[in-house]
C-alpha cells in the first residue's frame, strides 16, 4: 500500500487511509476522543454470544444477537450486519449514498427496452434517486431517459441536472410517478432495511443503530417480524407513501430476497439474489448489493437488471429540484424528516450563555480566548470489530483478513468522513458531478493533503485560539484538523477599515478583510488558490471562491456562520450549518511550530481505498 507522506513534527504517518482515531474537520464540527476500539469478534465471526467486545459509550458491551434469536432487534441487527451496512465502532447504518451500474431489460411506455447502460445514483439522506438508462427496443429504436426523485418531487431530465444551469436541458415534471419512485427507492436492497428502521421511531434517525431496538419483542412502532419456517419476514411502512406497506423476506444470510409492497389495488414485488461486493476491486468494501434485481407491478415485469458495478462508500450524489418542477408540483407525499443522532443530539446553534460579553475599549466584543470546536455530529472511530464475512486471510485485505478492528479502519473511514457523510454539502453544477466522484475515487492520489498542501477553508474548520486587537484578529488552527491532514496554521485578518488590496496574488486561506456590523465581525475572503478542497470527497473549487464568515460573541460563546460562494463551480451559495464555539477554561494552548511534511512514492499508488 503506497504511503504518500510523513509528518514528523506531529508523529503521524499519512497512508492511503489515515490511521488516527480522533476525527475533526470543518464538516465534522470539531472533535473529541474517539471511543475505544472494540475487541475482535461479532455476529458470524467468532461464535456469537453477547460478549463480542466493548464499545465506545462508557465501555458498554457491543450488542451481539444470541444464536437463533428471532426477536425484532436480532433480525434487524443481523440484516444490516450481514449486508455490511453497519460501520464505525458504533456500528451504525452509515450507507447514505451509493452509485450503481447494471444492464438488462425495462418496460418503457408499455414496451421492452434492452438497456446497455443502467445507472442509479441514490441519496438516502435526501430521499432521492436518479436513474439514467440507454438502450434499444426490439425494432432497433433507441430508448433513453433520466428519471429523478428528490423528496416529494419527481421529474424526467433530457440531460442530468437539466435546468439547474439556465439554458441547459429540459426538466419535465412527473407528479404521477412520485409514489412509484418512492416505493422503488425504499424497497431497494439497502432502502428496505432503512424503511424498516424508519418505521420504529418518529422522527426516524438518519444513521440508526439497530441494537437500540427494544429486546425480546416482535413489534416496535410500525415495524414487526414473524417467521415463516426458517425465514424472517419483516413488515414496515414505505416512507413518504402512507398507503403503502412492505414485507421483506430475508434469506439464510439475513439479506432481502423478496420485498412485496401493497398500495391500494397495486402490488409491487422486488426479488433480489446473488449478493456480493460489486465495488471496483481497487476499493473493496464488503458492503453487499444484489447481483440480480427484478421488479414486478401487478405481476408484470417492469425491470430485470443485472449488476455490473457499485460504489457504496458515500459518493457525492445530489438531486437539486429545478425551479420549474417546484412550481409545477404541489407535494402530497413527504419524505422522512430525519433526525441525525439519537445518542448525542447536537447542541442547538443558538447562544444561551448568561456570562457578560467581554469587550475591547472601542466597544466591540472581544473574541480573544481558547475555543472548543463544536462536537461531531456522528461519533465513533473506524476500528469496527470484524464482520461476519471477514475471516483471517480473507476480507477487505486478503493479506491479513480481519484480526482486529484496526483492519477495518482502512475502509470504514470512507463512511464516517464527515465531508462525505454530510448532510450539508455544496451543490455543484452538473458538469462537475462525475468529476467530483472521480477525484474521490482517487482521493489517495489527488487530495492536496497527500502532497502536504495546507487544508485551506472551510476544510481547516473553526479556530481553537483567537487573539484580537483593535486593528486585527488572529485565528490559530490546530494540527490534524482533517483526521491527520493539515498543520498548525494561522490567519491574521485586518479589521481597521482598510480597503481590499488590488492584487491577483492567491493564498491558501484567501485574502481576508474584516469589518464590524454591530456586534458581529464579518470576514470577507477572496483570492484563493484553486488547489485545495472543501473536504474529502473530491470537493473541489475554483479560484473565484469567496467565503463570508460571521462571528458573534455573546458571553462565553461565539456563533460562527459561513457562506461559500463559487459561481464557477456551484449552482448556488453553500450556506453551512451554524456552529457554536464555547470558551475553554484553563491556560492558553501553545501553538507549536508547523510540522514537517515530506512527499514521496506518489507514483506507486495501487488502490482506491480512500482516506
Amino acid at each position: 500500500m503506497a504511503v504518500l507522506g510523513k509528518i514528523f513534527g506531529a508523529s503521524i504517518a499519512m497512508a492511503v487511509a489515515l490511521t488516527v482515531s480522533e476525527p475533526s474537520s470543518a464538516f465534522a464540527q470539531g472533535g473529541g476522543s474517539a471511543p475505544a476500539a472494540p475487541a475482535q469478534g461479532g455476529p458470524g465471526a467468532g461464535g456469537g454470544g453477547r460478549a463480542g467486545g466493548r464499545g465506545g459509550r462508557g465501555g458498554a458491551p457491543l450488542y451481539t444477537p444470541a444464536p437463533g434469536a428471532k426477536d425484532l432487534k436480532a433480525v434487524l441487527f443481523n440484516w444490516a450486519w450481514y449486508m455490511g451496512m453497519l460501520r464505525s465502532s458504533e456500528e451504525r447504518d452509515l450507507i447514505m449514498s451509493l452509485e450503481y451500474q447494471g444492464k438488462g431489460t425495462i418496460q418503457v411506455d408499455g414496451g421492452p427496452c434492452n438497456v446497455t447502460k443502467y445507472r442509479t445514483s441514490i441519496s438516502y439522506q435526501t430521499s432521492g434517486e436518479r436513474i439514467q438508462y440507454t438502450g434499444t427496443r426490439p425494432n432497433g429504436q433507441s430508448c433513453s431517459n433520466v428519471e429523478v426523485l428528490s423528496g416529494a418531487y419527481a421529474w424526467n431530465e433530457d440531460i442530468p441536472g437539466a435546468e439547474l444551469v439556465p439554458g441547459k436541458g429540459k426538466a419535465t415534471p412527473m407528479p404521477a410517478t412520485v409514489e412509484e419512485r418512492m416505493i422503488r427507492l425504499w424497497a431497494s436492497p439497502q432502502g428496505a432495511f432503512k424503511s424498516a428502521m424508519a418505521g420504529i421511531s418518529d422522527p426516524p434517525e438518519m444513521a440508526p443503530r439497530p441494537q437500540r431496538v427494544p429486546a425480546d419483542v416482535s413489534k416496535a412502532g410500525k415495524t414487526s417480524v414473524i417467521w415463516e419456517g426458517n425465514k424472517p419476514v419483516v413488515t414496515f411502512p414505505i416512507p413518504g407513501v402512507p398507503t403503502a406497506t412492505a414485507t421483506a423476506t430475508l434469506d439464510a444470510k439475513f439479506m432481502a430476497e423478496r420485498v412485496v409492497v401493497k398500495q391500494g389495488s397495486n402490488t409491487y414485488e422486488f426479488t433480489y439474489s446473488d449478493y456480493k461486493d460489486f465495488n471496483n476491486p481497487l476499493n473493496p468494501a464488503e458492503a453487499f448489493y444484489a447481483g440480480k434485481m427484478t421488479e414486478r407491478k401487478n405481476g408484470t415485469v417492469l425491470r430485470d437488471i443485472t449488476t455490473r458495478l457499485t460504489e457504496t462508500g458515500q459518493m457525492y450524489v445530489v438531486m437539486p429540484v429545478p425551479a420549474s418542477v417546484r412550481a409545477a408540483i404541489k407535494p402530497t407525499n413527504q419524505p422522512p424528516n430525519w433526525t441525525l443522532n439519537a445518542d448525542t443530539p447536537a447542541a442547538p446553534a443558538t447562544q444561551t450563555a448568561a456570562a457578560v460579553t467581554p469587550r475591547l475599549p472601542d466597544g466591540h466584543p472581544d473574541m480573544t480566548g481558547n475555543w472548543d470546536r463544536p462536537p461531531l455530529a456522528i461519533t465513533g472511530s473506524g476500528t469496527r470489530r470484524c464482520g461476519p464475512t471477514q475471516v483471517p486471510g480473507g476480507g477487505i485485505n486478503p493479506d491479513v483478513g480481519c484480526k482486529t478492528g484496526q483492519d477495518n479502519f482502512w475502509v470504514d473511514y470512507e463512511w464516517i468522513s464527515p465531508s462525505r457523510f454530510g448532510p450539508s454539502r455544496p451543490i455543484y453544477k452538473p458538469e462537475f458531478w462525475d468529476k467530483t466522484q472521480e477525484l474521490d475515487q482517487w482521493t489517495n492520489k489527488y487530495d492536496p493533503v497527500m502532497t502536504c498542501q495546507p487544508l485551506g477553508l472551510p476544510r481547516q474548520g473553526t479556530p481553537n485560539r483567537i487573539i484580537q486587537t483593535p486593528t486585527d484578529i488572529i485565528f490559530f488552527y490546530p494540527n490534524n484538523s482533517d483526521y491527520g491532514g493539515g498543520n498548525y496554521e494561522y490567519r491574521d485578518i485586518p479589521t481597521d477599515g482598510r480597503a481590499r488590496p488590488d492584487t491577483v496574488e492567491a493564498y491558501y486561506y484567501g485574502l481576508s478583510i474584516g469589518k464590524w456590523e454591530g456586534d458581529t465581525l464579518v470576514i470577507d475572503s477572496t483570492n484563493f488558490v484553486d488547489t485545495t478542497w472543501f473536504g474529502r470527497g473530491g470537493l473541489l473549487h475554483s479560484a473565484d471562491l469567496r467565503i463570508i464568515e460571521r462571528l458573534t460573541r455573546k458571553g462565553n460563546e461565539i456563533l460562527y456562520q459561513m457562506t461559500v460562494e463559487d459561481p464557477d463551480d456551484l449552482v448556488e451559495p453553500w450556506v453551512m450549518p451554524d456552529r457554536i464555539l464555547r470558551a475553554r477554561t484553563g491556560a492558553p494552548q501553545i501553538i507549536h511550530e508547523r510540522a514537517f511534511c515530506e512527499v514521496y512514492e506518489t507514483g506507486k499508488i495501487s488502490t482506491q481505498l480512500r482516506h
